[in-house]
């Protein structure tokens, strides 16, 4: 969370020319309420949702080029993660806790794990560093980041 997913896919696909998915807003589209509410019943009912909605999104894809911005703990589930790495070219948004900090402020209602930044950021850096390419984007724009991205050699080829 923080590490501008949204906004880097967003800033990605307009250099690509490609379509953009925002994974959360699929999931709150696709069951109607809002994060913390899924959340309210318990990480794994939204783990779950969350790998439906990507399963969906990846069996309706129509070969033409789309950029997803998953959601922090997308990767921590093992059906979601396996997919991720199968049928896309996975690029960690790789951040210091400062640098989230500074982005997101120190509280923030909307995202539930919030809370656990601090832990989440630790125990998911193992999970994370399974994407193909890495991209550190401490200092960096939205739009400078998704310019890196797009220069990594053989990200878009088959």
């Amino acid at each position: 969370m923080g590490c501008g997913k949204s906004s880097t896919g967003r800033e990605l696909a307009r250099i690509l020319g490609a379509g953009f998915v925002d994974l959360d807003e699929l999931v709150v589209r696709r069951e109607g309420r809002s994060i913390p509410e899924i959340f309210a019943g318990g990480e794994a009912a939204f783990r779950k949702a969350e790998a439906e909605a990507l399963s969906s999104l990846l069996r309706d894809l129509d070969g033409s080029p789309l950029v997803i911005a998953l959601g922090g703990g997308t990767l921590t589930s093992e059906p979601a993660c396996g997919m991720v790495l199968e049928h896309t070219r996975c690029v960690w948004l790789r951040a210091r806790m400062e640098s989230i900090r500074r982005r997101i402020g120190e509280s923030d209602g909307s995202r539930p794990l919030f809370k656990d930044a601090d832990r989440l950021f630790r125990e998911r850096e193992a999970v994370y560093s399974r994407a193909v390419f890495a991209v550190d984007t401490d200092g960096l724009t939205p739009r400078e980041a998704a310019c890196r991205i797009a220069g990594i050699p053989g990200l878009l080829e088959d």
